[in-house]
């Protein structure tokens, strides 16, 4: 046992003499000036040492170095391309009898790196890179003579690096070229020995910036190395911190992965919390977090992604609504070498909004994107902050058109006259982003609100391409019928051009007017049709440039704010001068069909063909309506047939077969209706003989025994013929 003790004192007090005898004996400052050679014959470039080289004993036998540096040539910003205020490095003494140099973990502290290219592409980089390459060329020239063969039976040497420690380094990229400066403030990076197949421990943290994008980052991983780069894999990877610009910010993000290698799948687990605008007023702000699968082949040209859930919180200025919850699920497959994404299985989500579908994107100088998508219910209204402004327009549409029960078939008032119409705008809307991107698909929903309008079995399928966009097909149930169109819009030229087809069928009219014009004043069902073209998207243009005709057939409806038969009876009266009976009637006039069509040119619809079929009467109108001020002018010749049943009774027999003129004229929100008496006695020559015969009567109770005087009677002549002139 003595002799065991007496062994080990021994070799531990040869070990501290051989240490001893090392640090007394070599000093390893004296190879500065060697080392600083070798680097300025390999480099050209200066190798400064201004701190000692010193022995390090704990925890193990190494180096310790200071203040060192590598020169940049003369004319650079910088004088160092790269230098540390210290760095460490152990050597393992015993494994180089065995051929083994055994290097610790080397570690650099206040390392700083510098990298400039100046406006004429010159870089402190460039002279290291040729002489890099020049050694190989040398080489091959020289003879084969002055190599000396290494021995057959010399064993290799193996050399391994237990890692690598970078503590607060730092590093600056400029390129005067672009103004560009990528500066790196502070890294701290630790890295375990690596040995290919072997897992060893990663540990990050950067703060820096990019141009005007500033990055703060903490990372962790297992890194397994392989001899080829690109087969290396991570483990437990985890990845965090912030990033920031002047107009938004990433507050705060986390990225988590259990493993990362080509050609394997990956499950990742995203983290976003984010803003954009001022600080202390974002226009928009919100949260995203989400899980998905992921792989990308060997060859790197394929991505997968599946099961992946995505879920957003956005609050806001810039969102159609104060907050939104978002949602997306589904799978992807994109084709890197095609620059192609293929969608399936997706799940759209907005709020209350969810659609469902397919699509695919093709990128390019101009992006493809095809989709196919069914929803339930969408209404647009709710998204656009429209629903409460059309319900409260539509309230006094409807308090605006009661009056018109109880008023005066005559001219209404000037109180009761619209204001006038607000100027449209004359400016086209901007229309370039139908140039960037290109279009075709299809969505179909259950149900859709827009403009107060409630439509269903909505479907539509639309193609935009070069800048013109088709509507190929729409159609939906709107008012308990069927609305179908379809059309161009050629944004290609300017201002843009554009062609539309529709055909609506066995609709209610009268709560499609109420919603799309705040009016009510026509009632039925019917078929509505069509077809216009024009130039211009503006509010002007739109009406005054408009071409086209437009066909209406309605049944079994009625005409508000106007009676026909009370007019009728008020045409009886002025004939015979008896005043007109006051019966309080609904100010309406049914019909059993109402025909029309109109041609638009030129900013007016005009008619010549209106007929209506109402019970003991017959309409015939015609007349126009100017799109622009929204004015009225049409004449109606109403004729009573043989039947006196229905509206009107016997009062209106005595007027058969007299046409009698109602002229229609106002504001679309606001119209008027007044008997056209003097067409009315000018061109029925049955009444304009009754009025004759009743003034005639009227002149002579007025007169008494002076109505047979021939000079009076000569008057009285020549005034009868002035009113019927």
């Amino acid at each position: 046992m003595k002799k065991i003790i007496y062994i080990l004192l021994g070799l531990a007090l040869a070990a501290v003499v051989a240490i001893a005898a090392l640090v007394s004996l070599i000093d390893p400052n004296q190879f500065k000036p060697q080392l600083a050679e070798q680097v300025r014959k390999s480099t050209g470039r200066e190798l400064v040492m201004e701190g000692t080289i010193g022995w390090r004993f704990w925890p193990s036998l190494g180096l310790s170095l200071e203040k060192v540096a590598l020169r940049n040539p003369a004319g650079f910003a910088e004088p160092d391309l790269v230098r540390f205020e210290q760095g460490e490095a152990s050597v393992g003494l015993l494994s180089l009898l065995s051929h083994r140099l055994e290097i610790g973990k080397v570690t650099l502290s206040g390392a700083h790196l510098f990298i400039q290219t100046k406006a004429d592409g010159s870089s402190n980089l460039r002279d290291l890179l040729q002489a890099s390459a020049e050694p190989k060329g040398e080489a091959a020239s020289e003879p084969a003579a002055t190599t000396t063969p290494a021995a057959s039976d010399e064993q290799p040497w193996q050399i391994s690096l237990q890692g690598i420690a970078l503590v607060d380094a730092s590093a600056l990229v400029r390129d005067d070229r672009s103004g560009t400066v990528s500066r790196l403030d502070r890294l701290d990076l630790d890295l375990g020995q690596l040995t290919p197949g072997e897992w060893v421990p990663v540990t990050l943290a950067a703060k820096g910036a990019q141009g005007d994008l500033a990055f703060d980052l903490k990372g962790q991983a297992q890194l397994k190395p392989a001899r080829e780069a690109m087969k290396s894999e991570l483990k437990d990877f985890n990845l965090s911190g912030s990033l920031s610009q002047p107009a938004q910010r990433l507050d705060a993000f986390s990225l988590k992965a259990d493993r990362l290698a080509l050609g394997e799948w990956s499950s990742l687990t995203l983290t976003l919390q984010g803003a954009q605008g001022a600080a202390d007023k974002p226009t928009l702000a919100g949260t995203l977090e989400g899980t998905l699968k992921a792989r990308l082949d060997e060859n790197r040209q394929l991505l997968e992604i599946s099961d992946a859930v995505l879920a957003a919180k956005l609050s806001g200025d810039a969102l159609p609504r104060p907050q939104m919850q978002l949602k997306l699920a589904g799978f992807a497959r994109a084709e890197l070498d095609k620059q192609s994404v293929t969608l399936s299985n997706l799940v759209m989500g907005a709020d209350d909004v969810l659609l469902s579908g397919s699509g695919a994107v093709r990128l390019g100088a101009v992006p493809k994107v095809d989709f196919d998508l069914k929803g339930d219910k969408l209404d647009l209204d709710a998204w656009l902050g429209q629903g409460e402004g059309k319900a409260s327009t539509a309230k006094e549409g409807e308090k605006g058109a009661a009056p018109a029960e109880g008023a005066q078939a005559s001219s209404q008032p000037a109180s009761a006259q619209p204001s006038p119409t607000q100027a449209l705008s004359a400016v086209e809307p901007d229309l370039s982003a139908l140039k960037r991107v290109d279009l075709a698909g299809r969505l179909q929903l259950g149900s859709l609100r827009l403009k107060g309008l409630d439509l269903s079995a909505v479907d539509l399928q639309l193609a935009l391409a070069g800048g013109q966009l088709s509507l190929k097909q729409f159609g939906a149930g709107v008012a308990g019928g069927q609305v179908t169109a379809s059309g161009v819009l050629d944004a290609r030229q300017q201002p843009a051009r554009y062609q539309i087809s529709k055909r609506v069928q066995g609709v209610e009219v009268r709560p499609l007017l109420q919603t799309l014009a705040q009016t009510d004043l026509l009632e039925g069902k019917g078929d509505l049709e069509v077809e216009v073209q024009g130039s211009g998207l503006s509010e002007q243009a739109l009406r005054s440039r408009m071409q086209g005709k437009a066909s209406l057939r309605l049944r079994d409806g009625a005409l508000h704010g106007i009676n026909l038969a009370e007019m009728i009876r008020e045409a009886r009266a002025t004939l015979t001068g008896k005043g007109a009976d006051q019966v309080k009637e609904v100010r309406k006039t049914d019909f059993s069909a109402l025909t029309a069509s109109f041609q638009i040119a030129n900013g007016v619809a005009r008619s010549d063909d209106i007929q209506l079929f109402a019970p003991a009467l017959r309409v015939k109108g015609q007349g126009q309506t100017a799109l622009v001020p929204e004015t009225l002018d049409f004449l109606f010749l109403t004729s009573v047939v043989e039947s006196s049943k229905g509206q009107g009774g016997k009062s209106v027999d005595e007027l058969k077969d007299i046409t009698i003129p109602v002229r229609i004229g106002g504001h679309w929100q606001a119209p008027n209706y007044r008997l056209d008496v003097k067409a009315l006695l000018s061109n029925n020559k049955v009444l304009e003989e009754k009025a004759r015969k009743e003034a005639e009567r009227g002149l002579k109770k007025l007169l008494g025994d002076k109505a047979d005087d021939e000079g009076i009677k000569g008057a009285a002549d020549q005034l009868l013929k002035g009113l019927f002139k």
